[in-house]
């Protein structure tokens, strides 16, 4: 009788466990042309997801997504080593990368830093909004709502083949756990190939800087004063 309520146990336990749904709090999302959002990858807290196929028009060489949760930088980073559109036509691939349940860093608000570049292989990149980064301090999955909090729209200026947006800042008032997502928008002309790379990070926007930064900074005008009066003397001397 002992032997049979131990097995019954453990077949109540295989089935919850059975049924329990996966940790996914990382998630990787496609969209083209602004139709449907499929999830592409899925993976657990602070880690990484990976994704190598085609979708669409596009042929996709990995696309890749890391996200770190840390008491001094949190951060959500995207990038891809090739992104081929290969219909004869323009297409649109968006890409969101979306993670939540980060705590860290403590205290509100928090300083949210975004940026984007990519490099044009072959042929043209849309530069006109192709980056935004968002917040949630509901801690809501991205694609469901993007969140309540977002850097705004960012675009690229072109140098060479290098698109860049720079860097965009703003400051994030959260109460619990927040979500961070980013939006990739790449239009890309039919045969372009390009590659990208992204960040959203986050930090203590009232943590003072380090104090060997300030008086380093400090001595900044001291230092360049001497230099003035070393070179000063030399001349008259």
């Amino acid at each position: 009788m002992r032997k049979f309520f131990f097995a019954a146990a453990l077949a109540v336990v295989a089935l919850f466990g059975s049924t329990r749904p996966a940790d996914a709090a990382f998630e990787l999302y496609l969209q083209q042309d602004g139709g449907a959002i499929t999830n592409v990858a899925s993976g657990s807290d602070f880690g990484l997801v990976l994704y190598n196929s085609t979708f669409g028009a596009f042929q996709i060489k990995v696309l890749s997504g890391s996200s770190d949760n840390g008491a001094v930088k949190s951060d959500l980073l995207s990038s891809t080593n090739n992104i081929v559109n290969t219909s004869g036509a323009a297409h649109t691939l968006t890409i969101y990368l979306s993670q939540t349940n980060y705590t860290v860093p403590a205290g509100s608000p928090l300083l949210v830093e975004s940026g984007m570049a990519a490099t044009v292989n072959a042929g043209t990149l849309g530069l006109t909004g192709i980056f935004q980064a968002y917040a949630d301090k509901n801690n809501g999955l991205g694609t469901l709502g993007l969140g309540d909090f977002t850097n705004g729209s960012q675009d690229a200026t072109l140098s060479g083949s290098t698109a860049d947006t720079g860097s965009k800042s703003g400051l994030f008032t959260r109460t619990g756990n927040y979500s961070l997502t980013s939006v990739a928008t790449l239009t890309v002309s039919a045969g372009g190939s390009i590659n990208f790379s992204n960040h959203v990070n986050v930090t203590d926007a009232t943590a003072p800087a380090p104090a060997g930064l300030v008086l380093a900074l400090a001595g900044m005008p001291v230092f360049g004063l001497g230099a003035w009066i070393r070179r000063r003397r030399a001349v008259t001397a």
